[in-house]
């Protein structure tokens, strides 16, 4: 009993640090926190277990800096980053991942030092160009809440809006864009609609910059409004990461021609539906996977 007491001490006194001791800011960057990760390790393979979580190809990941793209599931409740992240750090540990991360995660009170302190940073094009001078790897998912919150019908459907900033941030940087693929976590709750209008007439657009403001089924609300966060069904999560995509043919000033643009952004979500087709095309049944 002792021990147990001993256990349930350190663990809130560590996690103490970590959620309500305040952190670096977002667009400061800086290696993850070694203790931070390690603490939260055991607590993410629970729910590797609850998720039934699979990760294929982290050896893709070139070992020099990368911009890592994927499609974005799963409203704000997005976990399959979460096990990308511990299955990239068990295999390589002394290397760095950066997640960009909206402004409104990154300015809630306790989330911000969560967020930060395991490696996220800002969402900009500055951040991440400070985080490539580092010789580190950024993550991001174009389509944001946009796709975050497409309809259940279209969960499939890798859709990032037409978004082309970071192909203009991986030229300018000179590094290759990963794509990945990832499958599962919109099936944790169900979009009716992703409420594009409702978004503009409620504010959401201009305040949270917020494309979607959805009407969804899901725990705990039954019916759900807005871009907020779920109790995530235990649907079966997904992760495949694909071979780089080297831009090694274009120059920084493609950034600024269209053509090229259209060019990379048509071959980047060709690779990630591909990588997403060939995970969901073995998923017998939404949920269960």
């Amino acid at each position: 009993m002792l021990e147990l007491f001993s256990q349930i001490k350190y663990y809130t006194e560590e996690f103490r640090k970590i959620f309500l001791i305040d952190s670096h800011g977002p667009d400061e960057v800086r290696r993850p926190d070694t203790e931070a990760l390690e603490l939260l390790k055991p607590f993410i393979e629970v729910l590797k277990k609850y998720f039934r979580a699979e990760v294929y190809g982290i050896e893709n990941i070139p070992e020099t800096k990368a911009l890592i793209v994927g499609n974005h599931n799963a409203g704000i409740t997005f976990m399959e980053p979460m096990f990308m992240s511990l299955e990239f750090y068990n295999k390589r540990p002394n290397d760095t991942l950066h997640f960009l991360a909206h402004d409104a995660m990154v300015n809630i009170p306790i989330l911000k030092n969560l967020l930060i302190k395991t490696g996220a940073i800002r969402a900009s094009h500055e951040t991440a160009h400070k985080a490539f001078d580092m010789g580190h790897k950024v993550v991001v998912f174009p389509g944001g809440n946009y796709e975050a919150f497409r309809t259940f019908k279209d969960r499939y459907k890798v859709d990032f809006g037409g978004k082309k900033g970071f192909i203009k941030l991986a030229l300018k940087a000179g590094v290759p864009i990963v794509p990945v693929g990832n499958a599962g976590g919109h099936e944790t709750f169900f979009v009716l609609s992703p409420g594009h209008k409702l978004a503009q007439i409620t504010g959401t657009k201009k305040f949270l910059r917020s494309e979607s403001f959805p009407i969804f089924l899901g725990l705990p609300w039954i019916i759900g409004l807005g871009p907020i966060f779920h109790l995530p069904l235990p649907a079966k999560l997904q992760v495949k990461v694909g071979k780089p995509i080297y831009l090694d043919n274009y120059k920084p000033l493609d950034a600024e021609n269209p053509k090229v643009l259209q060019e990379i952004y048509d071959k980047v979500i060709s690779e990630v539906q591909r990588l997403c087709d060939d995970i969901n095309s073995k998923r017998m049944l939404p949920v269960i996977g």
